[in-house]
């Protein structure tokens, strides 16, 4: 049994590896998107539409790889599919740095860099399934990653001034260099110690099924989560200068934001200790859905914009980590998480054209309800897909 009176790491060479793969590397363009897109607008002159095109394009083929891999991660040699995750990554991101290409090129070149980032997703999120305490570590790595956002976003805004999209591109070839040498870190197989129990399914290794109430809820449960939480940061800034604050005032916002949201996944390395894993995630999912929908439809208001974003991004935060935290205990080979990773992004993608029409049919209203829609089809999905006792909690019943 895990051991959940520590606050620190169990393994801190894990949960580098863990991280490094799954966001520094993986999802590095996902969290980069912002300054990249700007980057691309005023350095090389696209338009907002063609430099979101290459977005897309990036994150399809994160999506392809990504699906591809999680029925490989549970059979071992994670470290041969991590080491080719950063070779394609770091090469692709210095090709886009260092060579002046055409939109097509350029296009074609972060398609192979997002095959590369979604090999790197599918090991680095795998990887969470080989802790002891799957959901303690998956709250350590998402406080992490909001370190990391905070140190990050600044020095990505200051090369993309200085230097423009080159600067941008190399600086992530950089961040993959320093990710890159956590694949010492990196397990090669599943845990061997915890494949054989399922916290929540009860099955082994080798009996997993793609197609359980449980795992099918919650690769669901990953689509709808990456497309509604999508959904207000598409409009944010535009509903922060709404209220009246210019857009350096809301860039300050952001920034505040993610400095306060780092509060989320440190909450949750204790809350585990005394609420189920079930619990714990229609709580935060549903939360995290009102508090979008307050901000979104915050009519001009600074001080429900304000408040819903820092709400919002809080505990969307704990939400993203339960999310993978549920997924790793359900499957301890490691393939279920690593497929929530390929589903939240798939949401993402489906986001701006699915948010795009609702703003032109209703405006920020409509864009509420959905947010709102969204929230409550969640919330069933949990309550009828995965909340069930853990062995923990039936062995404390019957004695």
């Amino acid at each position: 049994m895990a051991n959940n009176k520590s606050f620190w790491p169990e393994n801190w060479g894990l949960l580098y590896a863990a991280f490094a793969f799954s966001q520094g590397i993986g999802l590095l363009g996902y969290w980069a998107l912002p300054v990249v897109t700007g980057a691309l607008i005023t350095s090389l002159g696209l338009s907002a539409q063609d430099a979101g095109l290459i977005g897309t394009i990036e994150f399809a083929g994160l999506l392809i790889s990504s699906l591809v891999a999680a029925n490989f991660v549970g059979q071992g040699r994670r470290k041969l599919i991590g080491l080719v995750a950063i070779l394609i990554v770091l090469c692709a991101n210095l090709a886009s740095g260092l060579m002046a290409l055409s939109f097509q090129e350029l296009s074609i070149i972060r398609f192979i860099a997002g095959i590369g980032a979604g090999l790197a997703l599918a090991v680095g999120n795998a990887t969470i399934a080989n802790a002891i305490d799957a959901e303690k570590f998956s709250g350590h790595l998402t406080i992490a990653l909001v370190g990391f956002m905070v140190l990050i976003m600044p020095v990505l805004g200051r090369l993309s001034e200085a230097y423009g999209i080159q600067g941008v591109f190399l600086g992530l070839g950089a961040a993959v260099v320093i990710g890159g040498l956590s694949w010492f870190f990196l397990p090669d197989q599943p845990n061997k110690a915890s494949s054989n129990q399922s916290s929540l399914q009860h099955t082994s290794n080798d009996s997993f099924n793609w197609f359980s109430k449980v795992s099918l809820a919650v690769l669901i449960i990953a689509l709808f989560f990456g497309a509604r939480d999508t959904l207000p940061w598409l409009a944010a800034e535009q509903l922060g200068t709404d209220t009246g604050m210019t857009t350096t005032e809301v860039g300050d916002v952001f920034s505040m934001m993610f400095a306060i949201s780092i509060i989320g996944p440190t909450l949750l390395v204790f809350l585990t200790r005394y609420f189920s894993a079930w619990m714990i995630l229609v709580t935060s999912m549903t939360i995290t859905g009102l508090a979008a929908w307050t901000f979104t439809t915050s009519n001009g208001s600074a001080l429900l914009f304000t408040s819903g974003i820092y709400v919002w991004s809080t505990i969307y935060f704990i939400a993203f980590a339960q999310l993978n935290a549920v997924a790793a205990l359900a499957d301890r080979s490691g393939r279920l998480v690593s497929a929530v990773g390929s589903l939240f992004i798939a949401g993402i993608m489906i986001a701006p054209v699915f948010g795009g029409y609702l703003l032109e049919l209703g405006g920020y209203l409509y864009l509420g309800y959905a947010e709102l829609l969204l929230t409550i089809i969640i919330a069933a999905i949990v309550l009828i897909g995965i909340r069930q006792k853990t062995p923990k909690e039936t062995s404390e019943e019957t004695s």
